[in-house]
């Protein structure tokens, strides 16, 4: 055990292992004719609403069709704008992530060093082929996806899953995301949390937990 007393680093994978796709909410913006932050609140909505279609395709309730695309309807209706299935789900599948190699070397010098490493992601099983292309998953001793599993971060019982599967005490991880609300959930299940800014500080935050790295 190293002298940090941490065990496990979870990852998360939009926003930390492949550079932020949410910059691509301007192509959706361009499409819908609504400014991003707009696009933003309709499509990802407020954290805790759990009725938010988007939220329910990634637990895996909601597949992309039509019945996705009518329940989008009904909050895009709100402010006269037209939801597009279509295009939203080649924006999805057909998404083009690029991945970041800082990250990458982070894991594999944690698993170097006998770190166990995860994935964690909120995602859709239409995402999961560009996740595949955009890194190697085989990097990680197990993934966790939101829509196998049925509930997303940043619920507790997301991050519990992780370490169990990991074989580690929550308390004994440290969660690596890009959004605040799902560093606190790391949090409020036990675990210790690196909110992501560069790659380069990100890696020095990680490695402050697990000091025989520094």
């Amino acid at each position: 055990m190293n002298s940090g007393n941490f065990q496990a680093a979870i990852f998360d994978y939009g926003g930390v292992m492949a550079k932020s796709p949410l910059g691509r909410i301007e192509m959706l913006a361009t499409q819908f004719k609504a400014d991003k932050e707009t696009i933003i609140q309709l499509i990802l909505g407020e954290n805790a609403d759990s009725r938010n279609p988007w939220f329910e395709a990634e637990c895996g309730r909601q597949p992309l069709n039509e019945t996705f695309a009518e329940k989008m309807q009904k909050i895009f209706n709100q402010h006269d704008l037209l939801f597009d299935l279509e295009f939203f789900r080649s924006w999805v599948a057909d998404a083009v992530n690029e991945p970041d190699l800082v990250m990458e070397q982070l894991v594999l010098r944690l698993k170097e060093s006998k770190i166990k490493v995860a994935l964690l992601t909120n995602s859709v099983p239409e995402f999961w082929p560009v996740i595949e292309k955009t890194i190697d998953t085989s990097l990680f001793d197990c993934i966790i996806d939101s829509s196998a599993v049925g509930f997303r971060k940043p619920d507790r019982r997301i991050y519990e899953l992780a370490s169990e599967r990991l074989g580690v005490r929550a308390g004994s991880c440290v969660m690596i995301d890009d959004l605040a609300h799902n560093i606190d959930g790391a949090e409020n299940a036990g675990m210790e949390g690196v909110l992501f800014t560069t790659a380069e500080e990100t890696k020095m935050n990680v490695l402050h937990y697990f000091k025989d790295l520094r």
